[in-house]
C-alpha cells in the first residue's frame, strides 16, 4: 500500500511539473542556415542568455520557453551579437516569427509581441525623422533655416509626443505601455520628462499593478513613479506657501545668472518664444516695448524665451534692441526642456497670464488686442 501511494505521488509531481507555463517559438531566419542564434531575456534592466539554438539548413528553429507565473517576459533573438528579432511572451502564446535578409521581421501568435513591435517602429521612425531634420544643419547654415529646422523638429516631437500618450491611455493594462513611458530621443530628451507626466506614470501604474503585480517589469514602473513623486515633494518644499499654476522655467540670462519663472508669481506675465532670426518678432519687440513701458510699474513682466542655438547672435539683438526685460537662452533650441515644458510647436509663441497664474491669452500679436489684455489683467 505504501508503495502505490508513493508511485502515485510521483506521478502527481510529474504532473505539476508538465504545467510550468511554457510559450513556444517557430522562427525561420533567411540569414542564419546552419546557424547558432542566442535566445536571451530581459531581465529588470540587463538581458541574460537563455540558450544558444541551431537552425536548420533553412534557418528554421522551434523552442519552448520555460516561463515564471504568468507574467510577460521581454525575449530577443540574437544572430551574431545583433538583435534581429523582440518578442513580449506570456503561457501559452506560441509565436511564429519570421526573418527576412532584409528589411523588418515579422511576428505572430503574441498579441502583446504584435504591439511591442509596433511601438517599436512608430518611435524609429519618429526618431529618423528628428535625426534627418538635424542632419540638415551645419556651421554654415543661416540663422533663418536653423529657426526653420527648430520650428520642424519641435513639431516632430510634438506629434510623436501625442500620439504615445494617446497610446498609453488606449492600453492601459499592455505591459508596452511601460515601454511607451521609457522612450527617450536622447539622454536629454525623454518623451516624457515633464513633472508633469507624473500623473501619466502613476496611473499606468495603477493599471499594470491590477494585471501583474508581481511583475519586475512593473515594479521597475513603481520605481520610477516613486522617484518622480520624490521630485514632486521636493519641488514643492521650494515654496509651499507660493504655489505656481503653469509649468516653472529655469534658465539662464545674457549674465548668466539663473532666473526662475515663478519668481514672477503675482505679476501679469507675458511668455515669449522668440528667434532672433524672425523680423517681424524683431518689429513686434517695439510694440512689447511699448507695452512694457506703459505698465511694468503696476505689475507686468516679460519673461522672453529665445531658441536660438547661436548664444552670441542673440546676445547681440538683445543689447542692440535695449531689451529692458527678462531675456533667457539656454542654447539648447528646440530641445530646450521649455520649449516641451509648453509644447511650443511654433515660434513666436505667446501666452499671457494673469495675476493668479492662469493663461488668459495666446499668442495676442496684435497691439491693442495685447494692452487691453494687460489692462484687463492689471
Amino acid at each position: 500500500m505504501k508503495r502505490i501511494l508513493l508511485f502515485f505521488a510521483a506521478l502527481g509531481l510529474l504532473a505539476a511539473c508538465d504545467k510550468t507555463p511554457v510559450a513556444q517559438i517557430s522562427a525561420t531566419i533567411e540569414n542564419a542556415k546552419d546557424s547558432s542564434v542566442v535566445l536571451q531575456k530581459l531581465n529588470y534592466n540587463r538581458l541574460a542568455v537563455v540558450d544558444t539554438i541551431k537552425t536548420d539548413a533553412s534557418g528554421r528553429f522551434n523552442y519552448k520557453v520555460k516561463l515564471t507565473g504568468n507574467d510577460p517576459y521581454f525575449y530577443y533573438i540574437y544572430l551574431g551579437g545583433s538583435p534581429v528579432a523582440s518578442m513580449i511572451l506570456r503561457p501559452s502564446d506560441k509565436v511564429t516569427i519570421t526573418v527576412p535578409a532584409s528589411g523588418q521581421f515579422t511576428i505572430t501568435g503574441s498579441e502583446e509581441s504584435t504591439l511591442f513591435q509596433e511601438v517599436n517602429s512608430a518611435f524609429s521612425e519618429a526618431a529618423a525623422e528628428m535625426a534627418a531634420i538635424s542632419e540638415t544643419v551645419n556651421d554654415d547654415t543661416p540663422e533663418a533655416e536653423i529657426h526653420e529646422v527648430n520650428t520642424r523638429l519641435s513639431k516632430c516631437y510634438v506629434d510623436y509626443k501625442r500620439q504615445a500618450i494617446k497610446y498609453v491611455v488606449t492600453h492601459p493594462k499592455s505591459i508596452t505601455s511601460a515601454v511607451v513611458l521609457f522612450q527617450k530621443f536622447s539622454d536629454d530628451l525623454p518623451v516624457f520628462g515633464q513633472q508633469t507626466d507624473a500623473v501619466l506614470f502613476k496611473n499606468t501604474l495603477d493599471s499594470l499593478t491590477l494585471v501583474y503585480p508581481k511583475s519586475e517589469y512593473v515594479l521597475a514602473l513603481r520605481d520610477a513613479v516613486d522617484a518622480r513623486q520624490r521630485e514632486l515633494e521636493f519641488s514643492s518644499r521650494f515654496g509651499d506657501v507660493d504655489v505656481i499654476s503653469f509649468p516653472d522655467l529655469v534658465m539662464p540670462d545674457m549674465d548668466g545668472e539663473t532666473q526662475m519663472l515663478s519668481d514672477q508669481k503675482g505679476k501679469v506675465l507675458i511668455l515669449s518664444f522668440w528667434n532672433v532670426g524672425q523680423t517681424e518678432h524683431k518689429m513686434f519687440n517695439v510694440d512689447l516695448m511699448d507695452i512694457y513701458q506703459k505698465y511694468h510699474d503696476r505689475g507686468l513682466e516679460i519673461y522672453q524665451v529665445s531658441l536660438d542655438v547661436d548664444k552670441p547672435s542673440w546676445a547681440a539683438t538683445v543689447s542692440s534692441q535695449g531689451l529692458p526685460w527678462i531675456n533667457v537662452n539656454d542654447g539648447l533650441g528646440v530641445q530646450s526642456p521649455a520649449v516641451i515644458s509648453y509644447n511650443v510647436t511654433k515660434i513666436p509663441t505667446m501666452f499671457v497670464f494673469d495675476r493668479s497664474g492662469d493663461i488668459v491669452g495666446t499668442d495676442v500679436f496684435d497691439k491693442d488686442a495685447l494692452e487691453a489684455l494687460i489692462r484687463k489683467s492689471l
